[in-house]
């Protein structure tokens, strides 16, 4: 596995701010797929 590059920390600020974005939009969505699957009419 290769190393990670080494950067700036203004680059590296830059894509930590870019994958966090990332990442919240990710825990928005699963939070939503979460909620519609507690909507799902249930079993007897």
């Amino acid at each position: 596995m290769a190393h990670p590059k080494i950067v700036s920390v203004e680059e590296w600020r830059v894509a930590r701010e870019s994958l966090l974005a990332e990442e919240k939009a990710l825990t928005r969505r699963k939070d939503a797929v979460n909620a519609e699957r507690r909507k799902l009419p249930m079993v007897k």
